[in-house]
């Protein structure tokens, strides 16, 4: 079995965490072991609001970082398999937290009922589920498919947002015929798939989106739109500088900033990068939904997961901090710090700025609401769909042709 969970959480990208009401009464909690992976500037301010609120209510912090989503998911695997589980870790909603539950290898999540099902976006609550039971707690919802520019370049450039990509390639040739960088794109797998993503989208709306990663559908896999969709996304590759290769999105984030660069695409994670830079997201770094013909909002979601606690004194200061976490100033707090949006939908929009505003309303309506691939796919499924857009990208003499079948033959093979 542990081989088998290995293989399936190598390439994990999803998390849980529990939500117990706590009660005042309690006493001062064990120092709780903390593992993640926010160790970026809007990463680690929005942990800090959870942090101080979970020493506020007397609890102790231990921290475990692990730079990077990936490396902290396959760290988290490799404790529990070795028999020292950390008592709460960071990953993601999605199948990878599911097959980690189906091994009995992390905990329901104590205190979870109709009140989530009450305040929680459907599809998130469904991905936080296994065998009917919460499996992870929620820590902020944020959205994939974000089209980040420098305002100042735009307005140099004599250029309105892009609501089209005809618009968008429009806009990117003037650019670079400045000298401007158009796009800041990191070069990892998973960067070029938010990418990719966000031009399916955009050129085959929500319902097509659903058909490719929900239904899986050999249709549309094979159709005309998929085929326009890889057509679209071969046009943007003159738009990204030589130093894309290797670069992290936070690395891209800041070319964005300096104004070395126009876009990005990027999680609205990037937001909190922003405010760290003393930027106002909306104001000198834009912010608006990557072109689309309908509003839609891909959701990628971090959650803590619980190990089995080892005494009495570990299961209070587990509850203890899913109360903290969970309460409303915290969850506004640590959203509006990592640039994210609350996963309750009873908290409101004060404070927030414009583009989370715009994701608050969008997530109440169920249509809007899609699953990252992270969240939807099986791991393996998900690590191919990965190699298979990146194959792509980084190989210019693919044709659009070659690029549709060589995704359709990635995604069936695990049907």
């Amino acid at each position: 079995m542990k081989d088998m969970v290995k293989s399936c959480c190598a390439a994990a990208g999803l998390a849980v965490v529990s939500w117990l009401p706590f009660g005042g009464n309690a006493a001062k909690a064990t120092e709780l072991e903390v593992m993640h992976w926010l160790t970026s500037g809007g990463e680690s301010a929005s942990l800090g609001v959870v942090r101080r609120a979970y020493q506020d209510q007397g609890g102790g912090w231990r921290d475990a970082p692990v730079p990077g989503g990936s490396a902290a998911r396959a760290a988290a695997v490799n404790r529990i398999l070795g028999g020292n589980p950390p008592p709460v870790f960071l990953f993601s909603l999605g199948t990878q937290l599911t097959e980690l539950s189906a091994h009995g290898l992390v905990t329901p999540v104590p205190g979870a009922g109709p009140e989530w099902d009450r305040v929680l976006p459907p599809l998130l609550a469904r991905s936080a589920k296994y065998d009917g039971q919460y499996r992870g707690a929620p820590l902020n919802i944020h959205g994939e498919n974000w089209m980040f520019y420098n305002a100042s370049l735009l307005q140099q450039a004599g250029l309105a947002v892009p609501r089209t990509w005809a618009e968008f390639l429009d806009a990117a040739t003037r650019l670079k015929a400045m000298g401007i960088i158009p796009i800041a794109l990191g070069g990892q797998p998973w960067q070029e798939r938010l990418l990719f993503n966000a031009v399916v989208l955009g050129v085959g709306g929500r319902d097509f989106y659903r058909q490719i990663y929900e239904e899986r559908d050999p249709a549309a896999l094979a159709s005309a739109t998929m085929l326009e969709a890889f057509r679209v996304f071969a046009a943007l590759r003159p738009f990204v500088d030589e130093g894309s290769p290797g670069r992290r999105w936070n690395q891209a984030t800041a070319m964005l900033i300096r104004g070395d660069a126009a876009f990005q695409f990027m999680g609205d994670w990037a937001k909190g990068d922003i405010k760290a830079a003393g930027l106002e997201p909306g104001v000198e770094i834009g912010c608006a939904l990557a072109p689309a013909p309908e509003p839609a909002y891909i959701m990628v979601v971090d959650a803590f997961a619980f190990t089995q606690p080892l005494d009495e004194a570990t299961a209070q200061a587990q509850a203890r901090f899913v109360s903290v976490m969970m309460d409303k100033d915290v969850q506004a707090g640590l959203n509006q710090a990592k640039g994210s949006i609350p996963v309750r939908t009873d908290i409101p929009d004060d404070g927030f700025d414009t583009c989370a505003k715009q994701a608050m309303v969008l997530i109440r309506d169920p249509a809007t609401t899609l699953a990252s691939t992270g969240m939807g796919l099986p791991g393996g499924m998900a690590g191919a769909l990965d190699d298979a857009i990146s194959h792509f990208w980084n190989d210019p003499r693919m044709t659009p042709e070659q690029g549709r079948d060589l995704l359709r033959r990635s995604i069936l093979a695990f049907r």
